[in-house]
């Protein structure tokens, strides 16, 4: 049995007139069937007549079973009647009943001259556990937020599921942003808490769109279209938030949607590049591995490498085919650079579309396999703000580790570092990032710190690479730190794979 929070305060009730037209259309469709069993059409009275006359040598049809009949006349209508307008799985109204109520009360609104909040949201976090722990799961994870949604809003307020981990809520009679503020933390305080599920603690968060009428706009279409706007900006600050559309401006959100419809053209066109960062051994100067990643020539984006539109990636329908294209290409270079250095090492990317997968272990063995690559040639990145956005990765790293691969935490400094949680895993390299290696090389606190992460990784016995490496003595400096290797621009910028192939063979300085 789900425990829900007892202390979930409500605040103020509806009014009266939105209250009555609320409940009015929670009876509607079903005033609707009763009162078409009146009309010219079915009736239990013509069945009753029917009968009889089907069957007139028994007599009359006795009040019983006319009794009867009326009954499964009327349990099947209601039954009708949940299907067209409730959701099976979690019994709240689906998409049907809320456009239906949406349009009504738009109409009911103007006329009154009242407000109404719209609240999109989606869960953050929820196809991993559906991937990892299965459907059912994933079904009593949509139960059980379900009903701590129904706890987080007011009484009269309606809750529903569009599909999928898609909730609506419509907040009624409200006349200023703090009483839709106050809702919305409470739905992400109650949605945040740690579900058991099938005997695993599940962690998620949700993020919501807030679009208000008739400031937002005036038309169900309107309002639902800037809900969803308003959505896609509360996901790209962070998740586990909530962004009024008022307080976006439509045309930044217009910009992103086209970057993502681009970058999907781009990937379809065939016109994202595969490039190698040279990874230096800072002992030797010797180039020892290469750090794959993808290049997107787009002029709205300052670098056109991964990381810098990998936001736009996660939010395209391409994420999984890009993910999937670059470990390939990963595995296919190395093999062919195994027959210059034996012991080169190649770093690949997993962005989150393709370790959501289920069974990513299967998945990498039957890669390995098909390309001939040792997994100890192989460093697997994983970015840390991604780790701490998802619990359900670090399982999913325990299992990579215990199959055989390495495994390496990129883009370390750019999230907070959980000690704790690093003392659960086993890493092989750290990535610093190059960011935050700037920053804090500029002063002497800052330069304390790299030193002391540094230190606390040799002790682990854990590689540190820095990146964005642009001088002889900053290479020297880290090099004097304990950094054991490194990659940036002193050496090479991302370049070609033949290029790199060159480099490698004849063990020359790399010019991009």
């Amino acid at each position: 049995m789900l425990e829900l929070s007892s202390q979930v305060e409500k605040d103020t009730k509806t009014s009266d007139e939105v209250a009555r037209f609320l409940q009015s259309e929670r009876n509607r469709s079903q005033l609707s069937a009763d009162r078409q069993e009146k009309d010219d059409g079915f009736s239990v009275k013509k069945m009753m007549r029917a009968l009889q006359t089907r069957f007139s040598h028994t007599g009359d049809i006795s009040s019983e079973i006319a009794k009867m009949v009326e009954a499964q006349v009327q349990q099947r209508t209601r039954e009708l009647f949940r299907q067209a307008n409730y959701d099976d799985l979690t019994h709240l109204p689906n998409r049907s009943y809320f456009n239906s109520t949406l349009e009504t009360l738009v109409i009911k609104a103007e006329d009154a001259n009242t407000q109404f909040g719209l609240l999109f949201l989606d869960l953050d976090g929820f196809k991993a556990v559906n991937d990892n722990l299965g459907h059912q799961a994933g079904d009593e994870l949509l139960r059980n937020v379900s009903a701590r949604l129904m706890s987080a809003v007011r009484e009269g307020d309606i809750v529903s599921r569009l599909g999928g981990d898609e909730f609506v809520v419509l907040i009624a009679d409200v006349n200023d942003k703090e009483l839709i503020e106050g809702i919305s933390q409470r739905i992400i305080t109650e949605v945040s808490r740690a579900y058991w599920i099938n005997g695993n603690e599940v962690d998620i968060s949700t993020s919501i769109g807030i679009a208000c009428f008739p400031e937002d706009g005036k038309t169900s279409t309107e309002l639902v279209e800037r809900a969803d706007q308003a959505l896609y900006a509360s996901k790209h600050a962070g998740r586990s938030t909530y962004r009024f559309f008022s307080d976006i401006g439509e045309r930044v959100i217009s910009q992103k949607h086209q970057l993502v419809n681009r970058l999907e053209a781009a990937v379809d066109n065939g016109e994202i590049e595969s490039v190698f960062e040279p990874q230096i051994d800072l002992k030797s100067g010797c180039i020892v591995g290469a750090s794959i990643t993808a290049k997107w020539a787009e002029t709205e984006i300052e670098n056109p490498y991964l990381t810098n539109w990998i936001e736009l990636l996660n939010d395209s329908k391409s994420a999984y085919s890009v993910g999937a294209w670059l470990m390939d290409s990963g595995l296919y270079y190395l093999q062919q650079w195994q027959q210059f250095n034996d012991e080169m090492m190649v770093s690949i990317p997993v962005v989150d579309a393709l370790w959501q997968q289920q069974d990513l272990v299967s998945v990498l063995n039957e890669r390995f396999a098909h390309y001939g690559v040792s997994a100890s040639q192989v460093q697997l990145e994983f970015s840390l703000t991604s780790l701490n956005e998802n619990t359900q990765l670090h399982a999913i790293l325990n299992a990579l580790t215990a199959a055989g691969y390495q495994i390496t935490l990129s883009e370390i400094g750019k999230s907070p570092l959980d000690l704790a949680l690093l003392t659960q895993l086993n890493l092989q390299e750290l990535k610093l990032n190059r960011d935050w290696l700037q920053d804090n090389m500029s002063n002497q606190k800052g330069q304390k710190w790299v030193q002391a992460l540094v230190q606390m990784a040799k002790t682990l016995d854990v590689c540190v690479i820095v990146t964005g490496v642009e001088s002889n003595e900053q290479a020297t400096e880290y090099k004097a730190m304990g950094c054991s290797m490194a990659q940036g621009d002193n050496w090479s910028a991302p370049i070609a794979a033949e290029t790199f192939q060159q480099q490698i063979q004849q063990q020359l300085p790399v010019i991009a």
